[in-house]
C-alpha cells in the first residue's frame, strides 16, 4: 500500500466514523408524568373512645369564650378533634337556648 493510499483510507475512516457519530440515535428525556396529587380523604370518628362514652361532647362555634380559665366544659374540638358530617352518638352542636347556665357559662352571659 503506498503512503497516498494509507493517507486516503485515514482520511476516509476519520470521514466514517465522524458521520457515524453524528447520526447516532438519541432517546428522547422519558416524559415524566406530574405525581397525581392524593389529597388524604378526612377520617372522623363514628363513635365516640371509650373514654369519653357517657358524657355529652359540645362543638362550640369559632371564638367561644366561657367563664373562666378552664375554657368551656366538654368541648369535642378541643379534646377530640374536627367533627365529620355524621355526629357521634353523644355529641351535638352547642345550643344557647339549651345549655347556657346549665350546662355551660359562656364569658358574656350572667347566671
Amino acid at each position: 500500500m503506498t503512503r497516498t493510499s494509507k493517507f486516503v483510507t485515514a482520511v476516509a475512516s476519520l470521514a466514517l466514523a465522524s458521520a457515524l457519530a453524528g447520526c447516532t440515535i438519541t432517546a428522547a428525556p422519558p416524559t415524566v408524568d406530574p405525581a397525581p396529587q392524593h389529597t388524604p380523604t378526612p377520617t372522623y370518628l363514628t363513635e365516640l373512645p371509650e373514654w369519653a362514652q357517657g358524657t355529652t361532647w359540645l362543638i362550640y362555634p369559632d371564638g367561644m369564650e366561657c367563664w373562666g380559665t378552664e375554657g368551656c366544659p366538654n368541648d369535642y374540638r378541643a379534646l377530640i378533634g374536627e367533627p365529620g358530617p355524621v355526629l357521634p352518638a353523644g355529641v351535638e352542636y352547642y345550643d344557647p337556648a339549651k345549655h347556657d347556665c346549665k350546662f355551660v357559662q359562656p364569658a358574656d352571659v350572667t347566671c
